[in-house]
């Protein structure tokens, strides 16, 4: 008898050869995981009425369904194929002019392998629980009040892929449109959507998609070049991302990406389209909505401002509120007086010296009023020389205890003698015994 060897590289390239022919990027054939829509087993509940049954507190689905199954199904809209999501998957309720959506958590990694973008899939809720983290819903196993990930080994009793997949058509929405439904009583679902003619601020130019030396989260800051009103809006990328360390493009375009507690997170670099010349706003001289601070919590440390307090340490902090970043000051204890200020980084006038200076303003606590606005003419190490007062006493929200932020706008005219000037936010505590907290947040100077 004959003994027929075959060559090593000849085996492992029918295996490669075999691999290929019979899977695609979204749907390799993995046993024992791909269970495609069993016949016992369908939606009985739409996710619009899943998502429409949290009032507060968090869900047990057990205790939805008296005993019964509760299953709801919904198309798959993430991946984490370039790592910037990461053991989540988001879902909508329709491929097209979605109405609900929520985010799946797991403890699995290659996801995309198996269950890819447009993949609908029926969720198995028995056993499962729902909670809001901001204004986001997320299931996962049900523990005692608490919501865990649901694990690798649990994943195929829970949710089921069907043979059914469909191109994801984004919601087409502007900046304002998003900034209006988040401060309003219905805020938009977590979906699919498409921004166009967007554009990153001129403070993060030439920068990159996230930090190339560690694994922190990092802000970029999109602003619109079409609407009346110029408004922002946070896109959120991984620091264990693969494209971490790339150039953000510099050009303005469109931007598909998932609407994550009121940011947006693309799956990957192929969600930017910024092909188009950039937009220039002139009028605009300057603008801070404090988005790129990654460390909330501490002194405010922005490039070329100044945090200053020559008596105590206090000084103005970074904080947050869901999820979006503000400047605070706060009293400090019952016998300290002091002056802390926050000054802007040097602004540069154009041709127009009567300018329009915008910002938002929220106060708690208040049992006076401590917070004056100038326009600086200089800060050299931290004495500060102050040009023109600008009145904000009688604007700023006079009761107590404001509920959210409030705009206030005022005409400053900057003296003919100024091609530059700052603007500095004075907390003077005079009184020991203040309780007035001031939070601060999207500055706006530009011409009138």
């Amino acid at each position: 008898m004959k003994n027929f060897f075959l060559n090593p590289i000849i085996v492992i390239s029918l295996i490669i050869a075999t691999t290929f022919s019979c899977a695609s990027n979204d749907d390799i054939s993995i046993p024992d995981l791909d269970k495609d829509n069993p016949t016992d087993v369908e939606a009985n509940t739409e996710l619009l009425a899943i998502t429409d049954l949290f009032t507060g507190n968090v869900i047990e689905f057990d205790q939805v369904q008296n005993g019964g199954e509760l299953v709801t199904s919904g198309f798959i809209i993430s991946s984490d194929v370039s790592s910037n999501i990461n053991n989540q998957i988001y879902i909508q309720d329709k491929t097209e002019d979605a109405t609900s959506g929520l985010v799946i958590d797991v403890e699995l990694d290659n996801i995309f392998l198996t269950h890819g973008i447009g993949r609908e899939v029926l969720i198995k809720l028995n056993g499962l629980g729902m909670k809001k983290v901001g204004n986001e819903l997320h299931i996962g196993v049900y523990n005692d009040g608490a919501i865990t990930p649901i694990s690798g080994d649990d994943f195929q009793d829970f949710v089921i892929r069907t043979n059914t997949k469909e191109t994801i058509v984004p919601k087409i929405l502007t900046i304002n449109e998003i900034i209006e439904a988040a401060n309003s009583d219905e805020p938009l679902p977590t979906i699919l959507v498409s921004i166009e003619n967007v554009q990153i601020i001129d403070e993060q130019l030439n920068t990159t998609y996230a930090n190339v030396d560690n694994n922190s989260d990092v802000d970029k800051t999109l602003i619109n070049c079409t609407d009346e009103d110029t408004q922002t809006i946070i896109l959120q990328n991984s620091g264990l991302s693969t494209f971490k360390a790339l150039p953000f493009p510099t050009e303005q375009g469109t931007i598909t990406a998932i609407l994550s507690k009121n940011k947006l997170i693309i799956r990957d670099t192929n969600d930017i389209d910024f092909t188009e010349e950039r937009c220039i706003d002139d009028s605009v001289l300057f603008s801070e909505d404090f988005e790129s601070i990654t460390d909330v919590g501490f002194n405010i440390d922005l490039t070329d401002w100044k945090n200053i307090n020559n008596s105590f340490n206090i000084k103005w902090n970074s904080n947050q509120t869901d999820g979006n970043i503000f400047a605070e000051i706060k009293p400090g204890g019952p016998t300290d007086q002091y002056d802390a200020w926050l000054i802007t980084k040097e602004i540069t006038l154009n041709s127009v010296r009567t300018l329009n200076i915008s910002v938002d303003i929220n106060v708690n606590e208040r049992d006076g009023d401590y917070l004056e606005v100038y326009i600086v003419k200089s800060v050299i190490d931290d004495t500060v020389t102050l040009g023109n007062r600008i009145n904000t006493t009688n604007s700023i929200v006079p009761q107590l205890n404001t509920d959210g932020l409030t705009t206030f706008e005022a005409s400053i005219t900057i003296p003919s003698d100024q091609d530059n000037f700052r603007i500095g936010f004075r907390y003077r505590k005079q009184n020991g015994s203040a309780t007035t907290e001031y939070q601060i947040d999207n500055i706006i100077i530009s011409e009138e």
